[in-house]
């Protein structure tokens, strides 16, 4: 019988970034070929699989098969695995993101689904595209579904019962611009952040890349932006990037204009790199002006939270910004519990934008997954995890969006919970995941799946 950690580095070695799971589907394939699995292959590589445990009782078990690849020094993600490595009880990788989210969970089930002894049946969904558009959970055969409480292996940190999320907005943001002639360019340079996930991260305070590019800019006395490019995706905090920019001052001047940093970050980013250099005489943008007002303007961050706790409630990330073919675009993203704020927030921006002439698209739009009152395998997993281990598991509130509120809307009378080993700086190139947390939580799944199998 394999360990959750063979299968883990088996699914590391798969090319996997949201959108491309082709591999992965066709690993998954086989995989229930050689363990007499049914299983079949959905709409855009999602994964149906089941195993027969002749109980009267059945489970659903939910993973993602993609991954968010980021890396500092443009990894070829789409032909190479995930460069690895083992630093105590933590699994790493070398300049790139681990893919722990959700690889760990995938291999999780994967291990769960050859114990035989007091199982019930399971029934396992491997969904694709979660980290950009849900597009495996919206599209997912929900006819295969027979059962109607769910585990997903989808959250990060342990003995944390995620029992609610919040939706999300995605956006993608232009603007054309056009060029005039200029000199004295410049290019600025951050990195080093901490970055991060736009959900789980939001509340930390982290300093965001492009947020402080354009502060930077004004400390600057800039006269004109040339070119940006900073961020990767919309649900990650930006970490590096550079802006390039014309300015009358000299380099001498302009770096000591970059004294007291420090005053704009917080203790988390303290391992930040900024640094000014020449760059050869350019064209600028004729639209400079407009540019640095909107993103000066644009809300980013932790916005508000619930009175009664302090968790958040509203937030938004810009995550990525670039200029290309003469496009300017922006990716930003929007996460709340509440749906007006959402929506007021949507119209804020709206008006930001056509006050500065640029273009909102509406990418996506993620629904709640709303917190049940009543949960029998809330109830069993708090249950397991104070008997296995002597301390109360914590229900949850998420503001990550996940998929929970699609699945809500597609399965009737769902039950559903959401249960992870703790895996640090997901989305980011300093994502680990805990191994002795991993045994942990498979542990407690088994034991929840045998006290389920046994009501």
């Amino acid at each position: 019988m394999k360990t959750v950690f063979n299968y883990f580095e088996d699914i590391m070695q798969i090319p996997r970034e949201s959108g491309k799971e082709e591999k992965i589907a066709a690993y998954l394939i086989e995989f229930a070929k050689k363990n007499n699995i049914e299983y079949s292959l959905g709409k855009y590589n999602t994964i149906f699989l089941k195993k027969n445990n002749n109980s009267n009782k059945t489970i659903i078990l939910q993973a993602h098969s993609d991954m968010v690849c980021v890396s500092t020094n443009n990894y070829d993600f789409a032909s190479k695995g995930i460069p690895y490595y083992i630093d105590g009880d933590y699994y790493k990788s070398k300049n790139t993101s681990l893919g722990a989210d959700d690889g760990i969970g995938l291999a999780i089930i994967l291990t769960m689904l050859q114990e035989k002894e007091n199982m019930p049946n399971i029934e396992v969904m491997v969904t694709t595209e979660e980290e950009t558009t849900m597009l495996g959970a919206y599209n997912f055969d929900y006819s295969k579904i027979t059962g109607n409480t769910l585990i997903s292996l989808d959250g990060i940190t342990e003995a944390d019962i995620e029992s609610s999320s919040a939706g999300m907005c995605s956006l993608t943001i232009n603007k054309k611009v056009t060029y005039k002639e200029d000199n004295n360019i410049y290019k600025l340079i951050i990195s080093g952040l901490a970055g991060g996930h736009s959900g789980d991260d939001i509340h930390k305070n982290r300093c965001n890349a492009i947020k402080l590019a354009f502060k930077l800019l004004k400390k600057l006395n800039y006269k004109n932006i040339v070119d940006i490019n900073i961020g990767k995706k919309d649900n990650v905090i930006p970490s590096e990037g550079y802006i390039v920019f014309s300015s009358d001052n000299d380099l001498d001047k302009l770096n000591n204009l970059l004294q007291n940093l420090d005053l704009l970050l917080t203790n988390e980013d303290k391992n930040i790199s900024v640094f000014i250099e020449k760059y050869k005489d350019c064209n600028s943008m004729v639209e400079s002006l407009d540019i640095f007002n909107f993103i000066d303007k644009i809300k980013d961050g932790l916005l508000e939270t619930y009175s009664e706790d302090g968790f958040p409630l509203l937030s938004a990330n810009i995550g990525k910004i670039m200029v290309k073919d003469n496009n300017l675009e922006i990716k930003y993203s929007i996460r709340s519990a509440d749906e007006n704020k959402e929506n007021e927030l949507l119209e804020e921006i709206n008006k930001l934008a056509n006050k500065y002439n640029f273009e909102v698209k509406l990418d996506a739009k993620k629904p709640f997954f709303p917190f049940k009152e009543n949960s029998k395998i809330r109830k069993i997993l708090a249950d397991s995890y104070k008997k296995l281990y002597g301390k109360d598991a914590i229900v949850k509130k998420v503001h990550a969006c996940m998929e929970g509120g699609i699945f809500s809307n597609n399965i009737s009378n769902l039950d559903i919970c959401t249960i992870a080993p703790t895996i640090d700086n997901c989305h980011s190139v300093n994502e680990r995941v805990s191994i002795s947390s991993v045994n942990r939580v498979y542990e407690w799944l088994k034991d929840t799946l045998i006290e389920f199998n046994k009501e």
